[in-house]
């Protein structure tokens, strides 16, 4: 009896050889499936990363340039400071600004009009008026894939608004 079980696990461990061969290439085949999923969806990641970068490049430009706009230090093109007491919708006051990582950035100041104050006097056109202004930039980053358009109304004191 001894001999016949001997012989019987004998010829288990012979048919088992084949079995875990075919396991482990089928094991081995998930992996490299996962790996290569894994890869890919990295890859892609990536590249969305990369234009998220590129896009806050070019927003950032241009937002830099509407706030050099609203500054003291501010020029035009005509190299004059920008004049936020003219009171003429069809003078156009451009703006550009040179910034590493950008380029195209340039803006225009156009008048958008004029509102007086009720004031505290009892006199009509005694309160303060206010010049509002529409400025527009845009700009790109220096490879030109990624360009940003920004809008930005302004109001400053006026002596008066005229005969508007």
């Amino acid at each position: 009896m001894y001999a016949r079980k001997h012989k019987n696990s004998k010829r288990l461990k012979n048919n088992q050889h084949g079995f875990v061969l075919v396991l482990a290439l089928v094991l081995l085949t998930t992996m490299t499936l996962i790996g290569v999923s894994s890869m890919g969806g990295a890859s892609m990641e990536l590249k969305a990363a990369a234009n998220a970068r590129q896009h806050q490049i070019a927003f950032n430009a241009v937002h830099s340039l509407l706030e050099y706009t609203l500054s003291a230090d501010a020029i035009t093109t005509a190299n004059v400071p920008i004049d936020y007491q003219i009171a003429d919708t069809t003078v156009i006051q451009n703006v550009t600004q040179t910034l590493p990582n950008a380029s195209s950035l340039q803006a225009s100041i156009v008048f958008a009009g004029c509102s007086s104050g009720v004031g505290s006097s009892l006199e009509a056109g005694k309160g303060v008026s206010y010049n509002f202004y529409n400025i527009t930039a845009s700009g790109s980053n220096t490879t030109g894939t990624s360009t940003s358009l920004q809008n930005r109304g302004v109001r400053y004191p006026s002596a008066s608004c005229g005969s508007l």
